[in-house]
């Protein structure tokens, strides 16, 4: 991903911090499903819409899925999207409508009217050379060669600007290959096909297309194995970004995964075929396995940084070869992406996309997954204290203590009164943490938000140095991440643009600093500035559609923050 001449640098600075936020890999997965995966394309269109859409509204150019995410992997027509939107750098749209006219042709007309042979073995009902005619129609029209690799070793820039991968099953070893656009450092990939002979291999389903041979090797698609390559897509990250620590959680910042939706294996009665939707349904159960097992392991990033998108409903009677179901398929997705718990998804998960920047290097990896480390380590800590280190009425009576000292006014709140308050929430979110059962998200983002306030109230503070008071900030930032990610998981919206409102004062107050220290160039600084008043009036304007919301506080700290900003000193 060659984020050097990344669309998003426009409004980043040289200087700009390489955090999770910013330098965190971002990694899309996409599960076979036939012509079905027309839903993942028109969800992955949804995200795409509306990161566009709140880039252009502060000036910035469009971006393609290749522009954005480090690595996509796919499995069957899940693998020829992947190649679609990684190497061959199509925007959605293009895709949509390659992919579209390509399911068309190939699933038009079936190559033979028995599906079953005299000898009992199921027959490919499609013709593979159909396909690859169709494949490679679209490789013209994006202006490749027929006969370009997947990966081009002499010219490693003609691979894209995102790497790409897709599954198929090695019948010599039956075991799954990945097929690389790519090489991982100090190992040798055994092949290297040609792009339409990976998009070919990924989609060979038994039953509807013949084996594929590359080299020594005969592939069929990689669905009963790795029809949703999530665990793939996490392995192959590890391998180029964490071989070392082999912790990838750390380095991810938005890992999407995307379903085809759900079929039915019912309606099949043709005793001929029970083989067929016996293995149909094998690799629905294991599709579903895979998320389950997948979402376990990074639960603690649920719908924060991992997110999972599928059809719940609607596409059951969509099978894998009935292209003329587009309407069907777009009515389903639409409704699915129009449900109240999947539009709080979608939000989270593009304001993740929004703040990418970079590509990680190998110092940013080891840096992230040392700090990962430090964190568990004083977890661990918290964890080895007494179970019990505050009832709920004592919780309770810490924090009304930290309130009445943080609320002083102004004129007579003093250095003391606000370490005396940070102190008291650090004991109460303490208690919270030995309670079992936790405490709700909500009581979370709140104790947060309150340590958030105090560091930030801390930083205007003049008995303090520059240096001490660009900490305070620093501080402010990372409780406020957190009453960030409890206040999603409470499913609050309110709260939410709360919290999105105060980290846009934080990164103003930021800024304002930085103005005082005098240690940032004049226009890094000027394009700092310009983001942190943009946020400030974007975030308030979010609040203002809540028809409960007493806007008084708010105004109050936008305008001061903003006027602060716009002359170039402190609050």
């Amino acid at each position: 991903m060659a984020l050097a001449s990344h669309p998003a640098s426009e409004v980043a600075g040289k200087e700009e911090t390489r955090d999770l936020d910013t330098t965190g890999l971002c990694l899309l997965s996409l599960d076979g499903g036939g012509v079905r995966g027309l839903s993942s394309l028109f969800i992955l269109k949804g995200l795409m819409t509306r990161l566009n859409f709140e880039r252009q509204a502060v000036g910035l150019a469009r971006v393609k899925p290749c522009d954005i995410f480090d690595l996509i992997g796919g499995t069957s027509t899940g693998g020829i999207i992947a190649i679609m939107l990684g190497r061959l750098e199509m925007d959605v749209d293009e895709c949509i409508k390659a992919y579209t006219a390509m399911m068309k042709k190939v699933f038009k007309n079936k190559r033979s009217a028995f599906f079953v042979s005299i000898t009992g073995n199921v027959k490919a009902r499609f013709s593979s050379k159909t396909l690859e005619t169709a494949i490679k129609e679209v490789l013209r029209s994006k202006g490749f060669k027929e006969d370009d690799l997947l990966l081009d070793e002499a010219n490693p820039e003609a691979t894209g600007k995102c790497k790409v991968f897709v599954c198929a099953k090695s019948q010599e070893g039956n075991h799954i290959r990945r097929l690389k656009s790519y090489n991982v450092q100090g190992r040798q990939e055994e092949d290297n096909p040609k792009i339409w002979e990976a998009a070919l291999a990924t989609s060979a389903a038994p039953s509807f297309f013949d084996p594929v041979q590359i080299g020594a090797c005969s592939y069929v698609d990689g669905a009963l194995g790795a029809n949703n390559p999530v665990n793939q897509v996490e392995e192959e990250a590890a391998d180029i970004w964490c071989e070392e620590t082999g912790r990838l959680q750390p380095i991810v910042k938005c890992f999407i995964s995307i379903g085809t939706g759900h079929a039915d294996f019912t309606t099949i009665k043709n005793s001929s075929l029970r083989s067929v939707a016996h293995s149909i349904e094998k690799v629905a159960t294991e599709t579903k396995k895979a998320d389950s097992e997948f979402t376990g392991r990074w639960r603690e990033h649920l719908d924060t940084r991992y997110f999972r998108f599928n059809v719940e409903e609607g596409l059951h009677s969509v099978r894998l070869a009935e292209y003329k179901q587009q309407a069907v398929i777009d009515a389903g997705t639409r409704l699915y992406m129009d449900g109240h718990g999947v539009k709080r998804k979608v939000r989270t998960c593009v304001q993740n996309l929004r703040q990418k920047r970079y590509e990680p290097d190998r110092a940013f990896c080891l840096e992230q997954t040392k700090l990962e480390e430090q964190r568990e380590k004083a977890e661990q800590r918290d964890r080895d204290r007494p179970k019990m280190l505050g009832t709920t009425s004592e919780i309770s009576e810490l924090v009304e203590r930290g309130d009445a000292n943080r609320r002083k006014a102004p004129s007579t709140v003093g250095k003391e009164d606000l370490l005396s308050a940070q102190e008291d929430f650090t004991r109460a979110l303490r208690g919270m943490n030995s309670q079992n059962p936790l405490p709700k998200a909500k009581e979370f983002a709140r104790i947060y938000q309150k340590l958030m306030s105090t560091s930030l109230r801390l930083s205007h503070l003049l008995a303090f140095t520059e240096n001490e008071r660009m900490a305070y900030v620093r501080e402010a930032e990372k409780h406020g991440t957190f009453a960030m990610e409890h206040a999603i998981r409470s499913q609050n919206d309110q709260r939410v643009s709360q919290m999105r409102f105060y980290m846009s004062c934080v990164h103003a107050r930021e800024v304002c600093l930085m103005s005082e220290i005098g240690n940032v160039p004049a226009d890094a600084l000027l394009s700092r500035r310009d983001r942190a008043l943009e946020e400030i009036s974007v975030s308030l304007s979010e609040l203002q559609s809540f028809e409960d919301m007493d806007m008084a506080v708010y105004e109050v700290m936008a305008r001061e923050y903003s006027q602060a900003l716009s002359r170039g000193t402190r609050v």
